[in-house]
């Protein structure tokens, strides 16, 4: 599948000369084996690429509790009665729970109800539940036009972000729809055939630091000599 994937970016960079996203072109391959071959191919300067990170919204689940049956204001609206009968915050919370008190002051921010005395009651015969539009928007698209819905759906904790990482690629320095077995080692056999001077050599990275060597033991004679010594 590697080999088969590097062959293809390299087909189509020839063909259309850049790839603008691999989400977009190669949709059905995951994106760490997209980097993987990304890797390989930049590693013999066939290819040079950058990361492209996009942003999305996804619906947390009370977020979804709200999509699903409506904001927290916009029921318990619906719960209080139209005219001046209204109804008790005692009510509403036997009913509602703890959605009746987050509601209330909603509804009471968006001046859709007022207290009279211990009752709530109706200031408009109607409303349109915007939260639970913008939540559909966001379900539907994975954001909102409009940053300021994003910031108060974000900060009632109804959405949270999410990041697709893709990839813009274009040819490099020694582009070639060609792919050639990279030699890591110059052997005897090379030198005897003369084969090192049609290979193409893995690079190697003189700058990387080697594994630490552990620590060697004393033999046991040097071991009674060392406690003698001391």
């Amino acid at each position: 599948m590697s080999e088969d994937l590097k062959l293809t970016i390299l087909k189509r960079l020839d063909s259309d000369g850049l790839i603008e996203s691999t989400r977009v072109a190669f949709k059905d391959v995951p994106e760490e084996t997209v980097l993987g071959a990304l890797k390989s191919l930049e590693s013999q300067e066939k290819v040079s690429y950058k990361t492209l990170t996009t942003e999305f919204w996804t619906i947390e689940p009370e977020g979804k509790d709200q999509l699903e049956n409506g904001s927290y204001e916009a029921r318990i609206f619906a719960a209080v009665p139209a005219g001046s009968q209204g109804v008790s915050m005692k009510d509403l919370e036997a009913q509602f729970g703890k959605v009746a008190k987050l509601g209330q002051g909603k509804c009471m921010a968006e001046k859709w109800l007022k207290k009279d005395g211990d009752m709530l009651v109706r200031l408009v015969d109607s409303v349109v539940d915007q939260v639970k539009a913008n939540l559909e928007v966001v379900n539907a698209e994975g954001m909102h036009p409009d940053p300021s819905v994003i910031k108060d759906l974000k900060r009632r904790k109804l959405i949270k972000a999410n990041k697709i990482l893709s990839y813009a690629v274009k040819k490099g320095a020694d582009f070639s729809t060609e792919l050639k077995k990279q030699a890591t080692d110059l052997t005897l056999e090379m030198l005897q055939s003369g084969a090192w001077k049609s290979s193409e050599f893995k690079k190697f990275n003189f700058d990387s630091l080697g594994v630490n060597a552990a620590g060697g033991h004393l033999h046991p004679l040097m071991k009674v000599r060392e406690e003698f010594r001391q």
